[in-house]
């Protein structure tokens, strides 16, 4: 539990991260809300985690429940090194936003 809400919140502190120096890129015709691009974020990792645990849950009690898992969680592991290459490739964004907004200050 105490796992889950350090995660929530971190995930939402770098969907925040990211969602303001992609609006300060200009990317996007638009600005996005960054709350509610976070708040995305942080959605996505909660219900894999619930789907995760479902399927844990499952496991327990058959053993067709077990290949479900596996399948499950070779599909929940291919999703989170899509998502840390995913940040592994903007973590220059990030330096740049914030050496951009560094410099910007010291004007």
């Amino acid at each position: 539990m105490l796992r889950n809400l350090i995660c929530t919140i971190g995930l939402f502190v770098f969907g925040v991260l990211y969602a303001e120096i992609l609006n300060g890129l200009n990317i996007f015709n638009f600005k996005m809300n960054v709350y509610l691009f976070a708040g995305f974020v942080s959605l996505i990792f909660l219900v894999s985690e619930l789907i995760l645990k479902h399927f844990e849950t499952e496991a327990k009690m058959s053993s067709i429940g077990e290949i479900k898992l596996q399948k499950v969680k070779n599909i929940y592991y291919i999703g989170l090194a899509i998502l840390g290459f995913v940040l592994l490739i903007l973590m220059p964004f990030v330096w740049w936003g914030a050496i951009k907004t560094l410099a910007d200050m010291a004007k």
